[in-house]
């Protein structure tokens, strides 16, 4: 887990930003799959467990609320009055909520392994204003979220008129705080003139050669989609998956880039088990 927290910004980014990108872009069962799947075991590494029991609700209720909606397809399962509930609606529901649960799961990761120095560092010198604005607006949610929890746990908040008024307090806090902030940031001259920044980020031969690794998978995994690996159809019948050498080439280095981070937690625990178990051999 240390590792990926150490991780260089770039290499960091260059993979949320693909792996992202083809979860969302991308409409095929498998690949979608192998997306959640990397997603939740990197959130049951990482020790977030609970959540990693919502993402399957997700799934089943865009699966069962998308044919209430949508009635298209050829596939009839019954009749809900004069609606027809189809499978191909019930299938595309399921693969939407899949790729929402996948989308979910990346960005909380995200937010933990992608700190906010990380952004400062990747747009702090060529965008510095925007730099600010996105570290701010990460920081944010969390901090509104805890901040409102506080808020209700000391005004005893035992309704809904309660938590209302402890939302709206937060509310104004993080307003006043935001105001507080922005004239702090005046005063000390932000924005003003060229600044000097330091960071313990270097680019050397490991982290090149990481950035090497997301960059090979995630050009073969998007050239494999260029090349129409991965094209699937829900309507007027489900198409079925495809296994052409395009969408083979999708599955495999998709499924690499998924697990790449999880690989590196799991190496680095296996590795520190060992040292552990050569330590207390030594000791005895």
């Amino acid at each position: 887990m240390r590792s990926l927290e150490r991780a260089h910004p770039l290499c960091c980014f260059v993979y949320l930003a693909a792996v992202l990108g083809i979860t969302i872009f991308t409409r095929d069962p498998i690949a979608l799959a192998e997306s959640a799947v990397g997603a939740a075991l990197l959130l049951i590494l990482s020790g977030n467990i609970r959540i990693v029991i919502w993402l399957p609700v997700v799934t089943v209720v865009s699966a069962v609320t998308n044919p209430v909606f949508v009635h298209r397809g050829d596939t009839v399962l019954f009749f809900a009055g004069d609606l027809p509930v189809t499978a191909e609606a019930v299938l595309y529901g399921a693969v939407f909520g899949l790729m929402i649960s996948a989308a979910a799961g990346w960005s909380i990761n995200a937010v933990k392994y992608i700190t906010t120095d990380k952004y400062i560092w990747l747009f702090g010198r060529m965008l510095p204003v925007s730099g600010l604005v996105l570290s701010c607006g990460l920081r944010l949610v969390p901090l509104f979220i805890r901040r409102t929890r506080d808020f209700s746990a000391s005004q005893g908040a035992v309704g809904i008129r309660d938590t209302l008024k402890a939302f709206s307090a937060s509310v104004g806090y993080s307003a006043e705080e935001a105001m507080t902030s922005a004239d702090s940031m005046r005063a000390r001259g932000y924005g003003t003139a060229r600044r000097t920044s330091y960071s313990l980020y270097r680019l050397g031969g490991r982290e090149t050669v990481q950035l090497l690794a997301v960059v090979l998978v995630s050009v073969s995994a998007v050239s494999a989609m260029i090349c129409g690996g991965g094209a699937f159809e829900f309507y007027p019948a489900v198409s079925g998956v495809g296994l052409s050498a395009a969408d083979m080439l999708l599955y495999i280095a998709f499924g690499i880039m998924c697990v790449m981070p999880s690989c590196v937690i799991l190496h680095e625990n296996i590795k520190r088990s060992r040292i552990g178990c050569y330590d207390q051999g030594a000791l005895k």
